[in-house]
């Protein structure tokens, strides 16, 4: 029945529209009626027009200058048929005229224009139309006669060239004084003129506001109830799926409120409220409708607010109440909705909306701060209802959505606050909480950051729950403890106490204590201070090494070029005083990226050029606020995430984003940071003009293994004719050039230099090994290329 509906709606053809027509200038003629072409042609040769500023009313015709045709008014109800003038051959300046045909004559209503002449046609059709059903319902009582009546005015209605409310308000009257005065009218009469009423939702934008309360009163009482809902369903799609100012048009949102609770008590069907919201949604993955989500928000909130707070009521205005009954409201005139069955369906839809994934980053905002009254927060079942929809935000894979159960700002409580077993509109004993808190800890990129945010949030729910013996909570709070994320001393004073008193809580926290001690020796103990990794070293030499001795003073550890992935990660967060961390051209991605930004907060530098983190993993690094210099040279680094790198870093003072989304949407700044000239030295970023003259601005490449040990120190030159020959590699070309004196290299900012004082055999199958094995090149040199 709905698709039949939806059909009905699409075939009425827009056309033309015309407000209802009362005043106007008309040149008016009498015909008198011949039937002999010689009569019709003599009539149009001795016919006499006159002006007249004609009134149209529902009953008559009449003119205020009160002579000739007009000096008695004309009735509508003496009229036998209206048309409109076709084309005369023998009279052109009959073409624009309206033809009214009586027993005794032709009356022609001449208008300025052909559109003022249609707008005067369908006025005067539609006055004639509803004056002849106002006299066929008065001669009759039989039920079957009636809604054949009602029928045929709501059909002529829809199929009406008007645009106007007014016509409307004219056929909602006559249908209610009707029903009114008709009890005995069977309901499938009843139905039969619903059902001729639903298409008229979508034909009225934004529909009248006796139309939706006429709507509104069938859809909550009543034995109809069951076929508005089918009948309404198109209109009410068309109405959520514009842009409608509830605020303004309030009948409305009132009108979809009941439409949707209606949907939700019928029995019969228990996935009517399903299917509306996959309706309303479209199959595809995206909502085609961007006010469709909004809308049916309003809807919610407002019926909610309707049901819980005690200073928000409906109240109709008397035109209303008179042509819907008095019945409809209580002695006060309000019309107030059981809040049992308003938490029951609106909370229901909220669910259903929280299972599409493009409609739930929309939903997050509009659920902070939170919008509910504080009656709702009292009710046990609203806030059991919110749950499941908490629950999906927080396993959110969007931070964005995440952060909605967060306080937003001081002062405003929160989703998280709200059901934490300390405060006092909590549904259970905590164990909501539980839940949410252990999703939200399986889907958080920087581990860290979510402990602080709970730890200001609610830590005396943390407290409360490790009382209670909770050891989820006992292992929290003991992390909250010692990551230090508790600022206040008398509040971290509170969480020890608070720890201490549990048995769990007693051990961790000795554990806690000897950690700290064997980090304070090992810091103590002292070992190298830098730490270069030979090429294609794995996760487990890296363990080997960091696990054979003290490291507690390394500073500086370079990775590059080695087959190192996340996994090392666990084994670098131990380095207490690492500073500077080179990860160039490695298997390193987001999760080991973001282990380091949670422990790690003393890094300055940091090489990730040609590695496998994303945005994902770079949003981690705002944690690390020591960061002075970043290599993102050959990352998957999007200009969004790095301006919020740069806005959260303040001591960042260089960078490389060449080869990346970032540096085609942004001219970045490329300053060049001096290399440790070291064997074991860090590399950092390259620069963009690379001196021959100035060692400070060399770059490490894939080639340092072949370096001397011996090289240390930037008063090392080297003179023609002896073995030091400095290499520069041509990027774009993949060409291997020299320069044999004074140490000059090309000054062109794709050479990337490199030193060397072995053999050029050694130098020269390094060379061709890396560009055959790692770039898929094969590079031929001579041995007079070499030299």
């Amino acid at each position: 029945r709905i698709q039949i509906l939806f059909e009905v709606m699409n075939s009425l053809e827009p056309g033309s529209k015309y407000s209802l027509v009362q005043c106007g200038e008309l040149q008016v003629s009498h015909v008198s009626p011949h039937k002999r072409v010689i009569g019709k042609v003599f009539g149009s040769i001795n016919r006499r027009w006159e002006k007249h500023t004609v009134m149209l009313t529902d009953t008559q015709l009449y003119s205020q200058e009160k002579y000739g045709i007009f000096s008695m008014p004309i009735f509508l109800d003496l009229i036998q048929h209206i048309d409109v003038v076709t084309v005369s051959t023998w009279e052109p300046a009959i073409n624009s005229a309206v033809q009214l045909r009586f027993t005794d004559g032709i009356v022609l209503l001449q208008a300025s224009s052909p559109y003022e002449r249609d707008q005067w046609f369908h006025s005067l059709l539609w006055k004639f139309n509803i004056l002849n059903s106002k006299k066929a319902l008065k001669l009759t009582s039989c039920p079957e006669i009636i809604a054949k009546e009602l029928k045929s005015l709501v059909n002529i209605a829809l199929t009406s060239q008007l645009h106007d409310p007014q016509i409307w308000t004219d056929c909602l009257v006559m249908i209610s004084n009707q029903l009114n005065h008709t009890n005995s009218l069977p309901p499938n009469a009843l139905e039969e003129i619903i059902e001729a009423l639903g298409p008229a939702l979508g034909q009225l934008n934004p529909p009248t506001p006796e139309l939706c309360d006429f709507f509104s009163r069938y859809c909550r009482d009543g034995p109809c109830a069951a076929t508005a809902v089918v009948v309404f369903a198109p209109g009410v799609h068309c109405i959520l799926k514009h842009n409608v100012d509830f605020g303004r048009y309030t009948y409305i949102r009132t009108f979809a409120r009941d439409f949707i609770i209606a949907l939700a008590s019928q029995d019969t069907c228990p996935e009517n409220l399903p299917c509306f919201i996959h309706t309303m949604h479209s199959p595809g993955a995206r909502c085609p409708h961007p006010r469709v989500l909004p809308n049916l928000m309003a809807v919610f909130l407002a019926a909610i607010w309707s049901a819980f707070d005690t200073k928000c009521t409906y109240r109709r205005n008397s035109s209303v109440n008179l042509l819907l009954g008095s019945n409809r409201n209580d002695s006060n005139g309000n019309n107030k909705l059981p809040k049992e069955k308003v938490t029951t369906c609106f909370m229901r839809m909220i669910d259903l909306c929280s299972q599409h994934d493009d409609w739930v980053k929309e939903m997050a905002p509009l659920m902070q701060p939170i919008p509910f009254p504080e009656e709702a927060l009292k009710y046990k079942p609203f806030v059991e209802g919110m749950a499941c929809v908490l629950k999906r935000f927080a396993g959110d894979n969007r931070a964005e959505v995440r952060e909605c159960i967060f306080p937003m700002r001081e002062g405003k409580e929160s989703w998280i606050q709200l059901i934490a077993p300390d405060h006092n509109y909590c549904p259970d004993n905590g164990e909501i909480f539980c839940q949410i808190v252990r999703i939200l800890l399986d889907k958080a990129a920087v581990r860290r950051k979510l402990v602080r945010l709970l730890g200001h949030s609610c830590l005396d729910a943390f407290r409360l729950m490790v009382i209670r013996g909770d050891e989820f909570f006992v292992k929290m709070l003991s992390e909250m403890v010692e990551s230090d994320v508790i600022e206040d001393k008398e509040q971290k004073s509170e969480a020890l106490s608070t720890l201490r008193s549990n048995p769990e809580g007693e051990r961790l926290y000795k554990a806690m204590c000897d950690r700290q001690t064997a980090l304070s020796k090992l810091a103590q103990l002292g070992g190298p201070t830098k730490l270069a990794m030979p090429a294609h070293s794995t996760d487990s030499d890296v363990e080997k090494i960091l696990s054979s001795g003290p490291f507690g003073n390394l500073e500086k550890l370079s990775l590059a070029f080695t087959c190192v992935t996340s996994d090392c990660a666990k084994h670098l967060v131990k380095l207490p005083n690492l500073q500077h961390l080179n990860l160039w051209c490695t298997q390193f991605g987001d999760s080991g990226l973001c282990m380091l930004a949670e422990h790690c907060t003393r890094l300055r530098s940091l090489n990730l050029c040609e590695t496998l983190v994303t945005d994902e993993g770079l949003q981690a690094l705002t944690e690390l606020k020591s960061l002075t210099c970043l290599n993102l040279n050959s990352t998957r680094l999007s200009a969004q995430v790095f301006e919020e790198l740069i806005s959260k870093l303040p001591h960042l003072s260089s960078y490389d984003i060449r080869y990346t989304e970032a540096c085609q949407s942004k001219e970045g700044t490329f300053i060049s940071n001096t290399i440790d000239k070291q064997t074991n030295g860090v590399s950092s970023q390259s620069s963009p003009n690379v001196s021959g003259g100035d060692k400070s601005n060399t770059v490490e490449s894939p080639f340092s293994k072949y370096r001397s040990h011996s090289e240390d120190t930037d008063e090392e030159s080297e003179t023609p004719g002896t073995n030091g020959v400095e290499w520069s590699l041509n990027v774009p070309t993949i060409a291997l050039s020299t320069a044999n004196n004074d140490n000059i290299v090309n000054s062109n900012s794709n050479h990337l230099p490199v030193r060397r004082q072995s053999t050029p055999a050694a130098f020269l199958s390094a060379t061709r090994e890396f560009l055959f094995r790692d770039l898929g090149l094969y590079v031929s040199m001579s041995w007079h290329d070499v030299m």
